[in-house]
Order: structure tokens, then C-alpha cells, then sequence
């Protein structure tokens, strides 16, 4: 007995799966700008299975074989219709692009899966919503003259693969910036300046597309005036960053009938506050 006691040899394993390996999964969310907001729960995809989650971190619910798998980690948000990996803003009944969609982060991570052992990893969540206030300094009094304003922005990047964060389209398309009229705070112009303002959450800008604001002003005597701006030199490195951007210039309407109106001197400011009337 002793002598078949002592052939006994025990195996020791550091997990209950010593066959097939476990991931566990940590979110970084410290990257994102100073207003987007988080999402109260996201998915994490490994190969074909998905699980939602809400922690930071958190163990995916299957096991895996050795090899080499794939994570991908996002959300769905308002506004954006996710397929496979390609995230679409969604397009209003007019063919424009939803102007203000949610927030949207995603990562993705090749994950090298070993047998009979947890594999713990942190990703760093990329944001690919940016804001854009676009904000038209007038003439004080101008405001008065004002009835209403419509405009249209094109070039505008509608998709964006997850996997690779890159615009996913070829083809930009159009949103509408809604301008309201407001008075700002002094901080980064003249104290008290009536403007116009409008905000958009954008994916990005088309490649090879020219981005122009076309603003239509109809002044209290019925006329209109049509103004073009070329944002595409302003709007260049719209992609390298994730806070809010804000880009600021001079409106300046006809003194009288017959005469054009003109946006000049795009530049870019510090954000500051509108107070909207």
C-alpha cells in the first residue's frame, strides 16, 4: 500500500480552469473631455460573445482557449446606430445628420489568452464625439435687425470604425447648426457682445471635403441675407483633440437695402459662457 501510496502524483493548478484561460477587463475613462458624459453601461466583445457591463472592471463571463482573441469594448448611445463594428450618426427626415448625438467611446485590444490563468488587462477608452461651438459676434443693436437665421454646415464625417477609429465614409454629409442669439461673458470678447451661437457634436471631418457654413439671416424688414464661410483651414486638426473647440467671428449685416453681410476672422478662443436669450 505504501509503495502504490507513493506512485500518487498530484497535479497543482493555479485556477478551476486548467484547461481554458479567464479575462478580466478595466476600463480607462480618464481621456474624455471635460463635458461628455459616461454611459451607464457598456459591452465588452470577445470573439463572437458579448456581455454588458456596468464596473470599470469586471470578468468576462466565458472562458477561452490558448491562443489569441480579439476585445472590443463600446456602447450604444443616442443618436448613433451601431453595426459590426461601424458606428453611423443617424440621419433626420430632411437627410442631415443628427447635430447633437451622444457621447460614443470604444476600445479595442488583442488579447494573447493562456491556459489555467486570468489574463487582466486595462484599456483606455478613445472618444470619438467632439464639440463644436460656433460662435458670431455682432454689432451691438444688430441683434434687434435679427427675425431669424437658418444654416447648414457640409463635410461632415458621419461614420467611424470602431476597431480602427478612422471615418468609415468616403462621402461627408450635411448638419444643421441652430443658431440662437445670446450675450457672452466678457471672458474671451468684448464685454456684453450680442452673438449668435450654435453647438454640434461631431465624429469628425470628411477627407478631401471642403466644410462651409452657409447662414441665411432674415432681417425684421423681410429681407434675407445669405452668407458663406469657408471653416475648412479652421476645422483642419478638428480630429487631434477631444475638448470642446470653439471658433469665433465677426458677423457684420448691411447698414441698408442692397448692400451684403460677411463673416470674417475665424479664430479659435477659450471657451467661454453665452448667456441665451
Amino acid at each position: 500500500m505504501l509503495q502504490l501510496a507513493g506512485c500518487v502524483k498530484d497535479e497543482l493548478y493555479n485556477t478551476p480552469h486548467p484547461d481554458k484561460g479567464a479575462v478580466q477587463v478595466t476600463t480607462d475613462w480618464t481621456g474624455r473631455s471635460s463635458d461628455a458624459t459616461l454611459p451607464t453601461d457598456y459591452l465588452l466583445r470577445i470573439g463572437s460573445e458579448e456581455q454588458t457591463v456596468k464596473s470599470e472592471t469586471n470578468v468576462f463571463k466565458s472562458l477561452f482557449l490558448p491562443g489569441t482573441q480579439s476585445l472590443l469594448v463600446y456602447h450604444q448611445t443616442e443618436g448613433i446606430t451601431i453595426s459590426g463594428t461601424t458606428a453611423t450618426v443617424n440621419t433626420l427626415e430632411d437627410g442631415t445628420l443628427n447635430p447633437m448625438p451622444g457621447f460614443l467611446f470604444s476600445a479595442v485590444k488583442e488579447l494573447n489568452i493562456q491556459k489555467d490563468d486570468t489574463l487582466k488587462v486595462t484599456v483606455p477608452m478613445t472618444q470619438h464625439i467632439r464639440t463644436l461651438a460656433l460662435t458670431l459676434t455682432l454689432n451691438p443693436g444688430d441683434e434687434q435687425r435679427i427675425a431669424g437665421t437658418s444654416a447648414t454646415l457640409t463635410g461632415i464625417a458621419p461614420s467611424v470604425d470602431l476597431s480602427t477609429g478612422s471615418v468609415a465614409a468616403t462621402e461627408g454629409k450635411t448638419v444643421v447648426p441652430i443658431f440662437t442669439l445670446g450675450t457672452d461673458d466678457g471672458k474671451t470678447r468684448a464685454t456684453g457682445n450680442p452673438v449668435l451661437a450654435a453647438s454640434l457634436r461631431l465624429l469628425g471631418m470628411a477627407a478631401e471635403e471642403k466644410q462651409v457654413l452657409t447662414l441665411a439671416v432674415t432681417l425684421t424688414d423681410g429681407h434675407v441675407q445669405e452668407i458663406t464661410t469657408d471653416l475648412t483651414e479652421a476645422l483642419k486638426h478638428f480630429d487631434t483633440g477631444m475638448e470642446p473647440l470653439t471658433l469665433d467671428a465677426t458677423l457684420t449685416l448691411p447698414a441698408k437695402a442692397g448692400m451684403s453681410g460677411s463673416i470674417t476672422g475665424w479664430t479659435e478662443v477659450d471657451n467661454g459662457n453665452i448667456d441665451i436669450h
